[in-house]
């Protein structure tokens, strides 16, 4: 359930304003750390729940295909600043958006034409490379934003990256709250410029962004399955509908965090 977000004041709005346009001008000009400083300048508290999760151990087998639910345009930018590491895949038309294309060009996102569903094999099997060779991709399978209280079906196109990688699969639970309970002002949906989707962002006063870190999933052979349990483990975290299926085989923990995914 959505509720009311507080409202920032004038004064505050225009600082954020002013920060956000030196952390852009920081983006285009290569300095390190867009992501964070943007999250700063937008007055958004990222928190990474739990802090640590075991994905994999460094540099033995394949990266993760990272899995989250997709709210609004600011969920690559908490993830690429929690784990700087990861390769998003994004649509063509994100590289030109300030904030997000620019986090999404410096960490070398892998850009999806949806206009050509020809070109989707030769994505997937880009993306299937990158986990072979210890690159951890980050997909949203909803294809889309939702209003975050019920996250979409997932698609299950990327999941074959997994499985042809042998690479376990990291869900991730993307929420989003204020001091008053979850909020849906964050949310990008259809018919909403990007302008207006920062103001609302800008105006808020005690946005969180709770980044649930979810238990790896062992990729198995059949990617439907694995989108589907991937799908079921988010939605309930985000709050959303319970799994209704045997869960699928956990990938075995291991004691160490990789380097490559620790937040600066």
């Amino acid at each position: 359930m959505d509720t009311p977000a507080p409202p920032a004041g004038r004064t505050l709005r225009a600082r954020r304003w002013t920060e956000l346009s030196a952390a852009l001008a920081g983006a285009a000009a290569g300095v390190p750390g867009a992501a964070p400083r943007a999250l700063a300048a937008l007055g958004v508290e990222l928190r990474v729940l739990p802090p640590a999760v075991p994905w994999r151990l460094a540099g033995e087998g394949p990266a993760p295909l990272v899995v989250a639910n997709h709210v609004s345009w600011l969920d690559d930018v908490a993830l690429l600043a929690a784990f700087p590491a990861l390769r998003p895949v994004a649509k063509v038309d994100v590289a030109a958006w300030p904030v997000v294309g620019a986090a999404a060009r410096r960490s070398g996102a892998v850009f999806l034409d949806r206009g050509s569903l020809r070109r989707l094999p030769g994505t997937v099997a880009e993306v299937a490379d990158l986990l072979r060779a210890g690159t951890p991709v980050l997909v949203h399978p909803e294809g889309t934003t939702s209003c975050g209280s019920r996250p979409g079906r997932f698609r299950p196109a990327f999941f074959q990256a997994a499985v042809d990688a042998g690479a376990p699969v990291c869900p991730v639970a993307l929420r989003y709250r204020t001091p008053a309970g979850p909020t849906a002002v964050a949310g990008y949906l259809g018919g909403d410029s990007l302008r207006r989707s920062l103001a609302r962002v800008i105006a808020t006063q005690g946005l969180v962004l709770e980044l649930h870190q979810l238990a790896p999933l062992h990729p198995g052979s059949d990617r439907r399955d694995l989108a589907a349990l991937a799908e079921y483990a988010v939605a309930a975290a985000a709050g959303g509908r319970e799994p209704t299926r045997t869960p699928h085989r956990p990938f075995p923990t291991v004691p160490v965090l990789p380097a490559d995914l620790v937040a600066p």
